[in-house]
């Protein structure tokens, strides 16, 4: 190899407008072996990306590593190519004087156009056309199968995983350079084949264990995932540059000269978690006893699982979670959690509790990350900021500029620290067909997910989940599922998708609650506080009430109802299911305030989803201060309050009312709801000592609940729930006991099966219902098999 026609070729070059200081640009072989390092060193130092690949090839460790450094090495093989050198033309003129002397030209637009990843994956199959024929796509050819799906990974590190076969289409002066930069090509090959497979035992005659590139990406994503990572970070200034040849037999030493930049750059980066060992629920607890559900955490199997939590609002069901996956990380089946829930509102508040909990889970320089536009991050990353400018030749095609960009945007940093609080969406986006999907896939897979208030979503967001599900356990990676109000038929969806085939068998309306379903490969267990009497659930009893208005707005009667109350110095909530509607009683509870003698307008707050995010944190931060679990000031609660709100304070937050009226919803929300009366121990005003829950509803045979049921989608719920309603009224003062009544209502509202005096019309509502759910999982499974990338990942899309 005494040519090393490989070294003629440059990989980052720096600007024209930047001081040009030695070198000016890092050769191109050296590049591909410092994104390799990176690689193989954070293989080194992560047992799950380890296992995540041995047990997606099946190979032995040192097998399975040889391949991916191998292929992570191939990821730019796209810039062996006249048109992309020439995007330096200085530099290149300086380093290739032979083809440059060829005085080879080319139009500014051949040059841009070029884009080195998919042309490096048709590059790959046509230097070994003999050995892969022509149409390498062909599935019946066993040996370009195998190669395939490896290539296709690393050629998608920009954001894009080339399906579709990219005819080579070289301008006539390329034509004439191609020989010799094939040449070049081959050697490099042969160089990678020395470096990473001969040890290993293999060689560029041999197949890889076969990756499908299927619609999907379930069996690819997290090898290109882990490229697009490793090259952004072995592209960062931590790596010199270099334009020194060396010989063939002294590249080894090099590359490994290289692991300390790479060490560098990943502690750096934050990607790499230390766990604290020997996970102690009680450290969580700030060293209170476990109670409830928390006291079955010594019973569930430490391994790869999906876990479904369902427990009362209340009961402690986050710090359980939490400790498990404290427990998955410390027997080195993740790297990271990520905290998935319903709202920003939710999301913010969770990301204060998780501050607490990263100090006893992690070591030092925990990367903890919001994923929406707040002030409050943890920033470890290295200087995003310096990152984004435009420093080199490629511009915006640098891989650590695009880096910068991604990661700046708090969307996307969430899948690379060791804590990500984010929105439910942040999560499903990772199998829609956008750019870098995979990367969240990637930072998903190596993490525990979590996922708060999982009976809050919709059919299209289910069927999205079924994705991440499925790629989740591809991934080697686990899911905790947490839910007060979860479903038969929800359970057994969520268990179906993890691949457990006969869910029916395990999940029936008999389970005892609270419960813990615990789903292992093909095995389900399950866990609940029979054995543990003493940790029984307390018992408590909300009273009902029902108000019948057309349109489901409080009368004159209970205006003056809730005035009184507030004056009595109450803390009291009204829910409405529309923003429109919130508004419009907030406007007119503000002139009765006004004009009465006790209170005063700076009582009552507004509260709903639509608010700019500044003072959106205002009324947060406000219900937090009053309604929360520690009042600011210590005496906000002497003065009564009046919070108009919609479904935000309906999850996750940890707010407390004296009494709660609300619009009539289906009832899994409606118990959510509740769960913010009496939430914490208090003395309470004059009349409130028990809690109590005033329901507005339509007239005693309403069949249709107009825009409610457009709200929710689900009209039967909804008459349902209000059937029952009107039952407990009659039949037991109104008085709904929990936790005895959360899966018996639950599932009567939801189960399949038309009640015997359920209406026509609310049996044709539901069909149409059914209709359209199927149709919106459908279109959602659909687009996660789309093979058509045509969103950007960017904040404004």
């Amino acid at each position: 190899m005494s040519t090393q026609d490989y070294f003629k070729y440059w990989g980052k070059a720096k600007s024209k407008k930047e001081l040009q200081t030695e070198p000016a640009y890092h050769l191109l072989a050296y590049h591909c072996l410092d994104v390799a390092a990176v690689a193989d060193c954070w293989w080194n130092k992560s047992e799950v990306i380890r296992n995540s690949f041995i047990n997606l090839t099946e190979l032995s460790n040192e097998q399975a590593k040889s391949w991916v450094l191998f292929f992570i090495a191939l990821h730019d093989y796209g810039k062996f190519d006249l048109r992309f050198q020439r995007k330096a033309p200085e530099v290149f003129k300086e380093i290739n004087s032979e083809l440059t002397e060829m005085k080879l030209r080319l139009s500014p637009k051949e040059i841009k156009d070029y884009n080195h990843g998919p042309a490096g994956l048709d590059w790959f199959f046509k230097d070994h056309e003999e050995r892969f024929a022509s149409d390498w796509r062909d599935e019946e050819n066993e040996g370009r199968a195998c190669w395939l799906g490896w290539m296709a990974a690393v050629a998608g590190h920009h954001g894009r995983i080339p399906t579709n076969e990219n005819k080579i289409n070289l301008p006539l002066q390329c034509k004439k350079a191609e020989p010799i930069i094939k040449t070049a090509r081959l050697e490099w090959l042969k160089i990678l084949e020395m470096i990473f497979l001969k040890p290993a035992g293999l060689s560029f005659k041999d197949n890889p264990p076969q990756l499908k590139l299927s619609s999907d990406k379930s069996d690819i994503f997290m090898l290109a995932g882990f490229c697009s990572v490793c090259d952004w970070l072995g592209s960062s200034e931590s790596f010199p540059y270099d334009d020194k040849i060396v010989s063939a037999d002294n590249l080894t030493s090099w590359y490994q000269s290289r692991f300390k930049y790479a060490n560098e750059v990943l502690e750096k980066a934050g990607v790499l978690a230390q766990i604290k060992s020997s996970p102690n629920i009680q450290a969580l607890l700030n060293k209170h006893q476990p109670r409830q559900v928390q006291c079955l955490l010594d019973r569930l199997p430490v391994t790869q699982s999906l876990t479904l939590i369902e427990s009362a609002t209340g009961s402690g069901k986050t710090e359980l979670a939490l400790a498990y996956a404290w427990e998955l990380l410390d027997k080195k089946l993740a790297d990271s959690i990520i905290f998935a829930l319903p709202t920003q509102a939710t999301a913010n508040v969770m990301l204060e509790r998780l501050e607490q909990a990263a100090r006893f889970i992690f070591k030092e320089k925990t990367n903890l990350v919001l994923v929406h536009g707040s002030a409050r991050y943890q920033d470890s990353f290295i200087s995003l900021q310096e990152a984004g400018k435009v420093t080199t030749e490629q511009g915006k095609e640098e891989a650590w500029v695009q880096c910068g960009q991604w990661l700046s945007q708090s969307r996307k940093r969430v899948f690379l620290g060791q804590i990500g609080v984010c929105t439910i969406d942040q999560v499903l986006l990772s199998v829609l067909p956008l750019k870098h999907n995979f990367v969240r896939g990637f930072g998903v897979g190596r993490s525990v997910l979590i996922v708060d208030e999982i009976h809050a979503y919709d059919a299209y967001m289910y069927g999205l989940l079924d994705g991440v599900l499925k790629q989740q356990k591809k991934a080697g990676g686990s899911a905790i599922l947490l839910s007060a109000t979860l479903s038969d038929g929800q359970k057994k969806q969520f268990v179906k998708k993890w691949g457990v085939i006969d869910a029916e068998k395990y999940i029936t309306t008999r389970d005892p609650y609270p419960l813990i379903t615990h789903c292992c490969d093909q095995h389900i267990n399950t866990f609940d506080l029979s054995k543990l009497p003493e940790q029984q659930p307390e018992t408590i009893q909300v009273k009902t009430e029902l108000v019948e208005q057309t349109e489901l707005l409080p009368d004159e009667n209970l205006l003056n109802r809730i005035m009184s109350a507030v004056a009595a110095g109450a803390q009291v909530c009204l829910i409405c299911n529309l923003v429109d509607v919130s508004q419009h009683l907030y406007e007119k509870l503000k002139s009765l305030f006004q004009q009465h003698s006790s209170i005063s307008e700076s009582q009552l707050k507004l509260f709903h989803s639509r608010f700019i995010f500044h003072h959106r944190q205002k009324k947060e931060k406000f219900a937090q201060d009053i309604f929360g679990k520690n009042p600011k000031p210590e005496n906000a609660r002497q003065q009564g309050h009046l919070l108009i709100a919609t479904q935000v304070v309906e999850q996750s937050l940890d707010l407390d009312f004296d009494w709660m009226i609300t619009q009539l919803c289906p009832m899994d929300l409606l118990f959510q709801r509740l769960g913010r009366l009496h939430r914490h121990s208090r003395v309470r005003p004059h009349g409130f000592e028990q809690r109590q829950c005033t329901v507005l509803v339509p007239d005693a045979d309403a069949t249709d609940y107009k825009l409610h049921s457009v709200i929710y989608g689900n009209n039967r719920a909804l008459w349902r729930t209000h059937q029952l309603l009107k039952k407990t009224v009659a039949e037991n003062d109104g008085t709904i006991t929990f936790p005895n009544s959360y899966r018996p209502w639950i599932n009567t509202v939801y189960e399949d099966k038309p009640w015997a005096n359920e209406p026509e019309i609310i049996q044709k509502d539901f069909e149409k219902f059914d209709e359209d759910r199927n149709a919106k999982q459908y279109v959602a499974k659909s687009l996660t098999k789309n093979e058509m990338n045509s969103l950007n990942d960017d904040d404004g899309n």
